[in-house]
């Protein structure tokens, strides 16, 4: 019994402290940005996402993001803060509204070993699987 609730407490507290269900891991390459709040305009950029033991960081064309990430049973918390751009890099894409800001929007996700989809009532975000990351360990 007492090994049961160790195993419970030690699974909710990796939860809790900001991690991600295993599978999760890995890099992730945007197929597909839909955003209800905005008006449909164009094309929008390519954007990669990497996720690392309830850390994310990414890039939708030149702009730049990292942040923690907290997910289970379904629900997703992203925290991700837009990066300044190195100083020889203009980019139109470095405004608000990029992938990075799209992401701190996202409350629910479904996973498979290919597609990982994160979205909310306002947005959603459909990512392919094009590579896997193996966490450090401590």
């Amino acid at each position: 019994m007492s090994t049961l609730l160790l195993s419970a407490f030690s699974a909710h507290a990796a939860t809790s402290a900001g991690s991600n269900p295993a599978p999760m891991n890995g890099i992730w390459q945007l197929s597909s940005f839909n955003d209800a709040s905005a008006p449909a305009v164009g094309l929008r950029p390519s954007g990669q996402l990497m996720i690392v033991s309830g850390t994310v960081r990414g890039n939708a064309a030149c702009a730049r993001f990292q942040g923690t990430l907290t997910a289970a049973r379904n629900e997703v918390r992203i925290q991700a803060e837009q990066l300044p751009p190195p100083a020889n890099v203009r980019c139109a894409f470095t405004v608000r509204g990029s992938l990075g800001t799209a992401l701190n929007e996202v409350r629910q996700y479904t996973l498979t070993n290919k597609h990982l989809v994160l979205f909310s009532d306002k947005v959603r975000l459909t990512f392919d699987r094009i590579g896997y990351v193996t966490p450090a360990r401590k």
